[in-house]
């Protein structure tokens, strides 16, 4: 075996884009966000640990984790306003055959979403699904008008919750995102 190669199976490969999936929170999301940049999408799973250290000199005995999150971050190119409300975590929407409305201001709850990302493997054509319970809006999302293509950046951060969209409860080790891979 030649040195400095790692084993691999081509077939674990993934590259390409994936599709966002977005809609009301407690629901299977089944309308995609459209068009987005080459970035793709990101999903950041997060775990904060904290060490317990004992002796002199100190030394780490043992680690928990204490404190988990996940961040779903893409760019979108389309106006639309709901995607738009969402990724703002407010505002009320209208859209019709002469007029598509975005209003903001003043509304203290924010929006709840739940997100489901799918990719296709190129290789084997395997299905990638992430999901995303529930999550937020996760900052600012600036309207730009710019000379090239409108650029519309959206972060989501996931909230805990106890039920997937089909109402089977979720284990205490799986409140916040799943991910599967059908073969």
């Amino acid at each position: 075996m030649p040195l400095n190669i790692p084993s691999y199976t081509t077939n674990n490969f993934s590259f390409g884009p994936g599709r966002l999936f977005m809609g009301a929170a407690g629901t299977t999301p089944t309308v995609d966000v459209g068009g987005i940049t080459e970035d793709g999408i990101t999903v950041e799973p997060e775990n904060t640990t904290r060490d317990i250290m004992q002796g002199n000199a100190k030394e780490i005995v043992y680690t928990f984790n204490q404190q988990h999150g996940v961040v779903v971050n893409c760019t979108g190119i389309e106006w639309d306003v709901t995607h738009l409300a969402y990724a703002l975590g407010a505002g009320n929407t209208t859209e019709g055959a002469g007029e598509d409305t975005l209003t903001f201001g003043g509304d203290p709850i924010t929006k709840q979403v739940a997100i489901h990302i799918q990719h296709q493997m190129a290789v084997t054509g395997h299905t990638l699904d992430v999901y995303v319970w529930q999550a937020v809006s996760n900052g600012n999302v600036p309207l730009p008008f710019t000379h090239d293509e409108h650029q519309f950046a959206m972060s989501f951060k996931a909230q805990r919750v106890a039920t997937d969209w089909a109402g089977a409860a979720l284990a205490s080790t799986a409140t916040l995102m799943k991910v599967a891979r059908t073969k």
